[in-house]
C-alpha cells in the first residue's frame, strides 16, 4: 500500500480554504433546500442551469488543456504518484458538513 504525503505548510492553507469554501457551499445548499420546500422551483432552475453549463465548459476546457499541454507524443506520466494527504481530501466534505449544520443554527443569516 502506498503511503500518503505528509501535510506541509501550503497544504494547511489549501485545507483551510477548502473548509471555508465547503462551509459557504453548505449554507447555499441549505438555502436551496429551503427554496425547494417553499415551492420556488424556478429560482432553483435559474441558479442551477447556468452553473451546470459552467461546469460542463470547465471540464471540457480542462480536458482540452491537458491534451494540448501533454500532447500525443510526450513522455509518459509518472505511474506511481504519491497519494494526497487525507486531511486535504476531507477538507471540502468537512466544510460542507459544517456549513449545513451551521446554517441550521442560524450561521447563514450571520454570514450571508
Amino acid at each position: 500500500m502506498r503511503e500518503r504525503q505528509k501535510m506541509q505548510t501550503f497544504d494547511w492553507v489549501i485545507w483551510a480554504a477548502l473548509v471555508a469554501m465547503g462551509g459557504f457551499l453548505g449554507m447555499a445548499i441549505n438555502g436551496m433546500v429551503g427554496l425547494a420546500r417553499a415551492g420556488s422551483w424556478w429560482s432553483i432552475v435559474i441558479v442551477l442551469v447556468p452553473f451546470g453549463g459552467w461546469l460542463v465548459f470547465y471540464l471540457l476546457s480542462l480536458r482540452l488543456g491537458t491534451f494540448i499541454s501533454t500532447g500525443r507524443f510526450s513522455e509518459p506520466k509518472q505511474l506511481q504518484k504519491r497519494r494526497k494527504p487525507l486531511m486535504l481530501l476531507l477538507g471540502l466534505p468537512l466544510g460542507l458538513l459544517i456549513g449545513v449544520i451551521g446554517a441550521q443554527f442560524g450561521l447563514d443569516r450571520l454570514l450571508l
